[in-house]
């Protein structure tokens, strides 16, 4: 099968890694892929790629506004054309958009993804309707959780089909005992869906209750000077960190004692999954989508209505002090474990892609 994947880019995000995982997997079962971005770091894709997978990229990736979006439906329609594959598979609200326009009336299947919530996302309203009547030609739109299965308008619900992204755990060996409650760990994108403003007034009360703990935040973005002045004025200096992008993704899991989740909204929550599976104990805000799927409260977390600063204080704090219960949730690791192997994960993903594939009709999945 010729398979043309469509992404935003080759960056560090949660949409990137399930990319290059899905790629790596169809080119070990013969299939010729290629994954087409619309920007590409300088130093490459943030996550490997067999050598059989090729690359394509856009050159005008800085374009914004409707010249933007007409020089990127521009650059996948001559894709298409010259590609011929057999099916795309396309990621994210304004890719998935511009992918069904730009395949109008070039016979090929389109399986979509959405990997966000795209009602609370800041991107224009806009791409959010707009790919809600697109969806209507794709073969499939695959989505991350239930609860973003329901939200769907009732004309492209048939397609859709949920898929969670896979999680392989971390060596309980590598992880930090279970004992004084110290590091705490944030990880994602330092921008406002993440929340980290709120994090960080939290950590503020949770620091002058606990003067040993350490806030550790994971992640590079356009809020970074925000953050540290806010850091600063709370004279958080000595007791916050910054530092970027991590190499290696499970690096975070090595070090943290407690995982704090302030986001706004999500798509999934890839750290809630990563922590969880590992062992590590976590307080979320019970945002959209996500953490309702992947926390039972007190057993393998803790949530907290969401963007209620006080209530993950004291509900972090509470938990710093019951080793028992952190005891607990690290032996918690079985609840999401089989849901979220990534080869049960990269199966389903198998099923979608060949289904679409061979399918001249659009069929419901199940």
């Amino acid at each position: 099968m010729r398979l043309l994947i469509i992404q935003g880019g080759f960056g560090a995000g949660g949409a990137e890694k399930v990319v290059s995982l899905i790629a790596n997997q169809r080119s070990l079962k013969g299939d010729d892929v290629v994954v087409a971005g619309m920007h590409m770091p300088d130093e490459g894709s943030h996550y490997p790629y067999s050598d059989s997978v090729k690359f394509r990229v856009l050159r005008n990736e800085k374009a914004n506004g409707l010249r933007g979006a007409w020089l990127r439906m521009k650059f996948l329609r001559s894709l298409v054309r010259e590609l011929k594959p057999d099916l795309i598979v396309s990621f994210l609200t304004k890719i998935n958009t511009l992918t069904l326009m730009a395949t109008i009336g070039q016979n090929v299947p389109v399986v979509i993804s959405e990997r966000n919530n795209p009602r609370a996302q800041k991107a224009h309203p806009v791409w959010y309707h707009a790919q809600n009547i697109a969806a209507i030609r794709a073969k499939a739109f695959v989505l991350l959780t239930q609860d973003a299965r329901k939200d769907l308008p009732r004309w492209i619900n048939k397609q859709a089909v949920v898929v969670p992204n896979p999680c392989a755990p971390v060596a309980s060996a590598a992880l930090r005992p279970i004992g004084d409650c110290r590091e705490i760990v944030a990880v994602g994108r330092l921008e406002y869906q993440k929340g980290f403003d709120m994090l960080i007034s939290a950590f503020s009360e949770i620091h002058q209750a606990r003067p040993n703990t350490r806030l550790t935040i994971f992640g590079e973005g356009p809020d970074r000077a925000n953050l540290q002045a806010q850091i600063n004025t709370l004279n958080l200096t000595g007791a916050v960190s910054m530092p970027g992008i991590i190499g290696e993704p499970s690096a975070w899991q090595r070090v943290a004692d407690l995982v704090l989740v302030t986001s706004r909204y999500e798509g999934f929550c890839n750290v809630l999954a990563e922590a969880t599976v590992s062992g590590i104990p976590v307080v979320s805000f019970d945002c959209d989508y996500g953490p309702q799927s992947l926390i039972r409260n007190g057993e393998n977390g803790i949530l907290v209505p969401a963007e209620d600063v006080h209530a993950l204080s004291n509900a972090a704090l509470n938990l710093i002090d019951d080793l028992a219960l952190r005891k607990k949730m690290r032996g918690a690791v079985a609840t999401n474990r089989a849901m979220l192997e990534p080869t049960q994960v990269l199966a389903k993903w198998d099923q979608v892609i060949e289904r679409a594939a061979n399918t001249s009709v659009r069929s419901k999945f199940k």
